[in-house]
């Protein structure tokens, strides 16, 4: 037993201890769900800015200096855990889209290192949207890179996510997203099945719930069913012509980006069919977002102008495009 002196001595360190404790938690600031509201603002206005102008450095570093800021207030501030876990989520939502920007840019290494970060802050947060968010984005960086059988267990692995299993909404997406990787690797009847999947969920989803930002393309405007936002790769040209222009009709007047990605789609898809004066000119609609010098729209073009040459080298109207794109 302690004795009367080192038991006084034990009860005055503790007494100190949780003083200096309650001193330094005083000093911490408070962030409340204001605080992460006024973040989450922030983020919607960069997907604002992303569908007006698309990916790039400067939305990319954007986006990633607020992750950064948001870390630190989840390690610098007093809060509940409701809030840290609300922190924890919108700071993966940040990195996510970092790591979106810069696939948009086509610097994928950068995206690897963004997603990284992702996994562990969607991991953290608990959040079962941002998680389906960040394998979406984790499949899409893998198709990117060829790496088509990890993009198919990244998409796979989206219906693992709370969100893909209450929300039919996301469950379109996960779907979506696999009848995409199955075409890449050539499982047509894997990608057909993936598709009729989507539309399933799509038509069961309620599309006034409120969502986060990063999914309000699919559930605005004339609300673009599955298979109209992704067509699907195909050698059957026509069909995913069909498709791009359905889904190009469907997007909002201020979403520039999308509708130069899919123009591009749609030119690439008509020199496919040999309908070079019809392909020239539905490319000669497509404006490369501000700035995207180096991203999927001028990679796109660079695509078309490959398989123009080779469709029509001899052909005036592509002696024009090269003409344009030297001096563009």
């Amino acid at each position: 037993m302690l004795g009367r002196r080192a038991f006084i001595s034990v009860a005055t360190g503790a007494a100190v201890a949780v003083s200096t404790s309650t001193a330094t938690a005083a000093a911490r600031p408070t962030v409340g769900h204001s605080d992460v509201d006024r973040l989450r603002s922030l983020l919607a206005e960069l997907w604002l800015l992303d569908d007006q102008k698309g990916g790039g450095p400067v939305l990319e570093k954007r986006a990633a200096d607020l992750a950064t800021r948001t870390i630190g207030l989840q390690q610098h501030g007093s809060a509940s855990q409701r809030v840290r876990s609300r922190l924890y989520a919108v700071a993966a939502s940040f990195t996510a889209f970092a790591m979106f920007s810069a696939i948009d840019a086509r610097r994928l290494g950068e995206a690897q290192r963004y997603l990284e970060q992702a996994v562990t802050l969607a991991g953290l947060s608990g959040d079962g949207q941002v998680q389906h968010q960040t394998w979406r984005y984790a499949a899409m960086l893998a198709g990117q890179r060829g790496r088509y059988a990890d993009a198919l267990a990244a998409a796979e692995a989206c219906t693992g996510t709370r969100a893909h299993r209450t929300d039919p909404l996301y469950a379109s997406l996960t779907h979506s997203r696999i009848a995409l990787t199955a075409a890449s690797l050539g499982d047509k009847s894997r990608a057909l099945r993936a598709v009729d999947r989507a539309h399933t969920a799509y038509d069961r989803a309620d599309l006034a719930e409120a969502r986060p930002s990063s999914v309000a393309f699919l559930h605005s405007g004339r609300t673009p069913r599955p298979d109209r936002h992704h067509p699907l790769p195909s050698r059957r040209s026509g069909k995913a012509e069909f498709h791009t222009h359905r889904c190009i009709a469907d997007l909002r007047i201020d979403q520039h980006r999308n509708r130069a990605y899919y123009l591009s789609q749609a030119a690439l898809a008509q020199v496919a069919q040999g309908d070079v004066e019809q392909a020239v000119a539905t490319a000669t609609r497509v404006i490369a977002p501000t700035g995207a010098d180096a991203g999927r729209v001028p990679h796109l073009l660079g695509s078309f102008t490959s398989a123009l040459n080779q469709a029509a080298p001899q052909s005036a109207i592509t002696r024009d495009w090269n003409d344009r794109t030297r001096t563009a």
